[in-house]
């Protein structure tokens, strides 16, 4: 793996963060087409309230949405900080040119075809590209990227990205990547501090966006997809470094031979050995997944999962072959699942004499007249209050059903409000299964939806499925568990 010498090199004045901030933003190749990146470039700063000058460039217009376009750079009047290039290949030895004679400290090539093609010519002109780039002092997100996603600063690379921001820190190779996690996240509660899309990485690559989330005070967790690394030291070392600081979780493209040759045409990335870099990233102590999915879930476990002192799990929820499943998936997960003590047993004889001694673990929702969740909400929250347990997994599934009842919006609003209060209260690590709305019944399809949302919207950790949850729940305690210098499981392989 090659080392990148330019991105070597911190930004001055305090890291990259200045970077991120212009006060002024150049599109070069915006155009009128909406249905272009260089229009929605524009389009999304103006939408989503960039508060400095934006200015389209591009020698055929004379304004954009409101703004006045310019020819060329070194035509703007007073300083541009940061270009966005729309521009073809061809032209960016052009644009560098000017961006140079403007002051111009970051540029985010959104320009591709370069060495990801294969193709000499292409990759000739990346190499003459970065020699440039390295000689005028400017700093390169790209090529072949989408850039920045910054709403705290009011930068987004896309119109119809939230406009509020979090705390998630994203960097990714794919932009095809970056929207799925913000739009998969969006429902399920996540918000991004930055979501940094960063390509080919001639200049900037994902050991400096390491660093910069490491460091970031408006980011608590840090989300990665690498397709491949310049220089696997310099790697190692700053993701050890932001393990040290910051939840990690990792998402490796090029992990078999198809998806290797897949990532080298995209990024012109160099996937790894597969062996070392799983070594290499269980020694540092971050997560890695398979999926995006599986990130999405990582995430969020992390965000509102909660406390937990050990991976004793409650599990409430389901009848008969389902509460087996449960249990078997709580075992491949690495998590225990404890009877009842002889203490708890005695509160549920009172609280539900007719199954007191049918409970167990998971517990078999049918037994506690599930219909009226009530008495299932009681005993979910004594099994939460219990010191036989650090955590509990609560499977919600048709808690919409409530609102096919005559009573029904009374009912289902008890409902909601007791699992958030559960949530909010329990002092333990908590995940909800709600499962996906998939009815031809509106109404209930609809309730599915409202319930994830509302749950969200209160920082509730909810899943679609119950094997999403337990291996969320079961990878989040091993990394509580290894922070508190509890180590691992013990050598033991969970999914």
């Amino acid at each position: 793996m090659g080392t990148s010498s330019a991105s070597a090199k911190p930004a001055a004045n305090g890291g990259l963060e200045p970077l991120f901030r212009p006060q002024s933003i150049a599109v070069v190749g915006a155009s009128a087409n909406p249905k272009s990146q260089g229009y929605e470039f524009v389009q999304g700063l103006v939408e989503i309230g960039f508060p400095g000058p934006i200015h389209p460039v591009n020698p055929k217009l004379d304004e954009l949405l409101g703004h006045k376009a310019y020819p060329r750079l070194e035509a703007i009047p007073g300083p541009v900080d940061f270009v966005i290039s729309a521009v073809p290949a061809s032209a960016t030895l052009e644009l560098l040119e000017g961006a140079k004679a403007k002051g111009v400290k970051l540029i985010h090539l959104f320009t591709a075809r370069f060495s990801e093609t294969g193709r000499d010519a292409a990759t000739q002109l990346e190499r003459e590209l970065k020699r440039r780039v390295k000689e005028a002092g400017i700093r390169v997100i790209g090529p072949n990227c989408m850039g920045l996603y910054y709403p705290k600063a009011k930068i987004t690379f896309d119109p119809e990205l939230p406009a509020e921001p979090g705390d998630v820190g994203f960097l990714t190779q794919s932009g095809s990547h970056g929207f799925r996690l913000v739009t998969r996240g969006k429902p399920r509660g996540l918000r991004f501090s930055k979501v940094i899309s960063y390509g080919n990485a001639l200049d900037l690559d994902e050991a400096d966006f390491l660093d910069h989330f490491a460091e970031d005070p408006d980011t608590s967790v840090i989300a990665a997809y690498v397709e491949g690394i310049r220089d696997g030291r310099r790697f190692f070392s700053a993701l050890r470094r932001a393990v040290a600081r910051k939840p990690v979780i990792v998402l490796k493209g090029g992990r078999s031979a198809a998806g290797h040759a897949a990532a080298s045409s995209h990024t012109a990335a160099l996937a790894g050995q597969m062996k070392m870099w799983r070594a290499a990233v269980r020694q540092a102590g971050a997560i890695e997944v398979r999926t995006i999915d599986e990130l999405v879930d990582m995430v969020v476990a992390f965000k509102y999962v909660g406390p937990a002192a050990g991976n004793r799990v409650a599990v409430l929820g389901g009848a008969g072959g389902e509460t087996v499943e449960s249990a078997d998936l709580c075992n491949e997960a690495g998590l225990e699942l404890p009877l009842p003590p002889e203490e708890l047993r005695e509160q549920l004889r009172e609280t539900v004499p007719h199954a007191w001694d049918w409970v167990g673990n998971p517990v078999d929702a049918s037994i506690l007249a599930w219909g009226r969740r009530s008495e299932a909400f009681e005993v979910m929250a004594m099994m939460a209050a219990s010191p036989a347990y650090d955590a509990i997994i609560a499977n919600l599934r048709g808690i919409e059903d409530a609102l096919g009842r005559e009573d029904g919006e009374t009912v289902f609003r008890d409902y909601m409000e007791r699992v958030k209060r559960l949530a909010r209260e329990s002092g333990k690590a908590a995940v909800f299964v709600l499962g996906e709305p998939r009815s031809n019944e509106e109404w209930r399809w609809k309730g599915a939806i409202r319930v994830s949302e509302e749950l969200a919207a209160a920082g509730v950790a909810a899943y679609p499925d119950m094997d999403r949850a337990t291996r969320a729940m079961g990878r989040y305690l091993r990394d509580l568990a290894r922070r508190r210098g509890g180590g691992s499981s013990g050598g033991r392989r969970h999914r």
